[in-house]
């Protein structure tokens, strides 16, 4: 089949229309890349190809959008692209290459993510786990993150933040209840403090240090 003509589409694809009525939709990355002309004969395996890197070229387009919005774990990204209905075989490919180049790299997301939720959630190291956990990071790679984040495990003065954000206004002198104690310990874990973290934490409040 003859390539009788191509016309574009609007500023990222083209039809490219074939001497038997079947038309082909490319983008202009895919016909340039290939040097596809009027007069060009294409063959079912290059029909084939073409429509393969087309797909390829905007999955990967469709990956770095979602890239530059935010660092994502492999998972993530996985996840999103396939709801797109993009072959997995496809998706594995651009993924892969996008590990070697490293466009994405789940130590890094790992790392950064860690560093945001502590510093603006104040989260503890336990909540972290289980939220990389669920973007499924690789459990080395968690333990490398968190023991460099928090070198000393869950930080107390993380914990006092949230105590004292809880509290608010309200005295101190009100931990003085075990039933108020035991609710406060639970808000701690909830936050992914460990149960040691938050019993010094409340000390601490009580010493009036984290104030």
């Amino acid at each position: 089949m003859k390539i009788e003509r191509i016309i574009s589409k609007n500023d990222k694809n083209v039809i490219v229309y074939l001497e038997d009525g079947e038309k082909l939709f490319l983008s202009k990355e895919v016909v340039l890349k290939n040097g596809l002309r009027k007069g060009d004969f294409i063959s079912d395996d290059l029909s084939s190809f073409l429509i393969k890197e087309n797909q390829l070229f905007f999955i990967k387009q469709r990956a770095f959008y979602y890239l530059g919005r935010r660092l994502h774990s492999r998972y993530e990204l996985t996840t999103k692209l396939k709801s797109k209905k993009y072959a997995s075989d496809l998706i594995n490919t651009i993924l892969n290459e996008l590990e070697d180049k490293n466009y994405l790299n789940d130590y890094e997301f790992a790392a950064a993510y860690t560093r945001d939720k502590r510093t603006f959630k104040h989260f503890g190291s336990n909540r972290i786990k289980n939220e990389l956990i669920k973007r499924r990071v690789n459990k080395e790679i968690i333990e490398q993150i968190i023991s460099e984040i928090f070198p000393e495990g869950n930080d107390i003065k993380e914990a006092v933040y949230h105590i004292n954000k809880k509290l608010k206004n309200k005295s101190v002198d009100q931990l003085d209840d075990k039933n108020a104690r035991n609710k406060l310990i639970s808000f701690l874990i909830s936050k992914g403090f460990d149960f040691e973290t938050a019993k010094l934490a409340i000390e601490e409040v009580e010493k009036g240090k984290g104030q």
